[in-house]
């Protein structure tokens, strides 16, 4: 049983967080089935119990990874997806001002730091896990629906099948941007090409899922 919050010490909390801090770099290393509770107690410097203790179980821990990467992000989003229609009510948004308030919440956080959730992302796609599934959709599925919404409206030329296959795709160009494929590409780069940060980053991708968006198919 996890115990509440407000009981916990601070060294308590310092424990939590080096669990979660090696479980993200572990998961994003071996993946979620290739990493044992052993791997994760060495790598935290914590043993077995303290690791029920804050999360129950491997699978409590994994949701926990997700949960302190993406909640922040996609509370960002619906921020920003709020003010935005608060401010033209009734109003198409274009579309390029919904695909920067979705996309840039999660380049600025994931890029910003050496992260390995978009890797663990990415090695989940291909070692699908039921409670991941199910936690992906419960975290992700009101933005999802939210943006989708306002897509349509802007874009009345995709319905609502089309609007959710070219999300899937942008958010794998994400992915696949902010994690090894950001590596690849700078190694592919010449070796007096500029280091790209962020903000540029954020540009090139809204470039490419906007001419996306706006085909017609």
């Amino acid at each position: 049983m996890v115990a509440p919050p407000a009981t916990r010490s601070p060294q308590s909390g310092a424990t939590r967080g080096r669990i979660l801090a090696a479980a993200e770099r572990l998961f994003a290393q071996h993946g979620f089935g290739g990493t044992t509770m052993r791997d994760l107690t060495r790598e935290a410097g914590a043993n077995l119990a303290a690791v029920n203790y804050h999360f129950g179980s491997k699978d409590g821990l994994l949701e926990a990874v997700f949960r302190t990467c993406l909640e922040p992000i996609n509370r960002e989003r619906m921020r920003l997806l709020d003010e935005a229609e608060a401010a033209k009510p009734g109003q198409a948004l274009p579309s390029r001002e919904l695909l920067e308030m979705f996309l840039s919440p999660a380049v600025r956080a994931l890029a910003g730091r050496h992260t390995g959730l978009p890797s663990i992302l990415s090695r989940l796609h291909h070692e699908p896990h039921p409670s991941v599934e199910k936690l992906i959709l419960e975290v992700s599925l009101p933005v999802v629906q939210r943006y989708g919404t306002a897509m349509q409206r802007s874009l009345p030329h995709l319905d609502a099948q089309r609007v959710l296959l070219r999300g899937h795709f942008m958010i794998g160009a994400m992915l696949y941007l902010l994690g090894h494929g950001r590596v690849l590409m700078q190694g592919m780069m010449p070796s007096d090409a500029r280091a790209l940060d962020a903000e540029d980053l954020l540009r090139e991708l809204l470039d490419f899922c906007e001419a996306g968006f706006r085909a017609h198919g």
